[in-house]
């Protein structure tokens, strides 16, 4: 990945969660860059170790911290994912989604991420069959999309036992 405003504006986020210390994990687009092949976006997204029920406590801390210039009142929700959107200070351009981890399977995919490197700067990552459920939890079908690209990137690689349990548990459909 080269290093651009969007790439710039993950090393800080990165460093702000580091420091809160909130524990997270990149997913989205920008994983999907990083397991499969990069496409367009223009937000950052993250599952982070807060639940829903925190959302005043996440949403003041993220105000106290001076990197946002516009954080949402009320939490949103994509499929089976609730989130905080907010845009980041130093470039109003780019939207940071604070994925919360309100369920079981979104606490263990959590404590399953991995570090990845990107130019100079680590980060933690969804594995790659975490995000593949990520993405269909979400119901949209860009994530649909993103899911069937990871696996086709990553077969052979991919934990299948571990993925089919999961999308069964969470009565999720994922084509062959």
């Amino acid at each position: 990945m080269i290093d651009n405003p969007l790439v710039r504006s993950l090393r800080e986020i990165c460093s702000f969660l580091d420091k809160a210390p909130i524990e997270y994990m990149l997913v989205g687009g920008m994983a999907v860059g990083i397991w499969a092949e990069p496409r367009a976006t223009v937000d950052i997204d993250f599952l982070i170790s807060v639940r829903l029920a925190d959302f005043d406590n996440l949403k003041r801390h993220l105000a106290e911290s001076g990197r946002f210039v516009f954080i949402h009142e009320k939490p949103m929700l994509f499929g089976r994912t609730s989130f905080l959107k907010a845009t980041f200070n130093s470039n109003a351009d780019i939207s940071v989604d604070f994925i919360f981890s309100d369920d079981f399977f979104k606490v263990e995919a959590l404590k399953r991420r991995e570090v990845a490197q990107l130019s100079d700067f680590s980060l933690n990552i969804a594995t790659p069959e975490d995000l593949i459920i990520l993405k269909m939890l979400s119901g949209r079908e860009q994530d649909r999309l993103d899911a069937m690209k990871i696996r086709e990137i990553q077969k052979g690689k991919l934990d299948m036992h571990y993925l089919q349990t999961w999308l069964e548990k969470l009565d999720l459909k994922f084509e062959k």
